[in-house]
């Protein structure tokens, strides 16, 4: 099971919205050895962290990133996410 705060959603689609209205693109909110990575965003990620407050504190809250960023982040391509899918059950004949 999966499961996201609406709270977050609704985070997401404000900034989703007014960049739309502006006809701006959103970039990937992650850190690079040159600085914000940029790139276009693809995914969201609800309970993203990184370091905060001079270091030794962690942030967490939500951060949208790049296709490249998730992959490398999850250690492969992330799976597709369908809206709904049908899961094939067990065969009822067996």
């Amino acid at each position: 099971m999966q499961y996201v705060e609406l709270s977050i959603v609704r985070y997401a689609a404000k900034i989703l919205a007014a960049a739309d209205e502006a006809g701006l693109p959103i970039g990937c909110e992650v850190e690079t050895a040159d600085g914000v990575c940029g790139r276009q965003v693809h995914y969201l990620i609800p309970n993203a962290t990184r370091p905060g407050g001079g270091g030794a504190d962690i942030e967490q809250r939500p951060a949208m990133v790049c296709l490249e960023h998730l992959e490398e982040m999850l250690g492969h391509p992330p799976e597709r996410q369908p809206l709904f899918r049908r899961l094939q059950g067990p065969d009822p004949g067996a």
